[in-house]
């Protein structure tokens, strides 16, 4: 069975978190269409409008160290991952966010309970407004974050557990 989930994203490797508890927890029959969504204001003027391509902003919101983590995340976990994506959303209304998740056929949402994303420019919005918002089931992960943990902000990062060694 396949999944559509929606997953915002900050482009940190600490928000793949959230990915990694939902593959970790998922039952043996289901695979998941995973999209990491990122909230940015669309351009307001005509000569931004023209010159504006959703691949060069992702591209420069992206990261060398979250490109890593994420191909990590899909050779660990390939037979959970029908597909992994990163998207841009950048509507300004309630019924738009409700229609790109209509259009991405979304089932349910992920998000962090306890970890706030930040934004990665002065144009990225908040998407947790919109999202507690909709129809589609939202689901809180919660994962301890280590502020002392000597591998923050790195690949290896990824593969913390959460457990805490005394």
């Amino acid at each position: 069975m396949k999944k559509n989930v929606l997953i915002p994203t900050d482009f940190t490797i600490e928000s793949l978190n959230v990915v990694k508890f939902l593959l970790q927890n998922r039952p043996n029959d289901c695979r998941y269409n995973i999209i990491l969504l990122h909230g940015a204001q669309a351009p307001d003027t005509i000569t931004e409008l023209l010159f504006f391509s959703k691949s060069k902003m992702l591209a420069s919101l992206s990261n060398r160290s979250f490109e890593e983590a994420c191909g990590v995340i899909k050779n660990k976990y390939a037979s959970g991952i029908a597909s992994m994506r990163t998207d841009l959303f950048s509507g300004y209304t309630q019924a738009a966010f409700n229609n790109y998740l209509l259009a991405n056929r979304i089932e349910e949402i992920y998000i962090p309970n306890s970890y706030h994303l930040h934004a990665k420019n002065p144009k990225s919005i908040d998407l947790l407004p919109f999202i507690t918002k909709c129809k589609q089931p939202v689901n809180k992960i919660e994962w301890k974050t280590e502020a002392l943990l000597p591998e923050k902000g790195s690949l290896a990062e990824i593969f913390y557990n959460g457990v805490v060694a005394n």
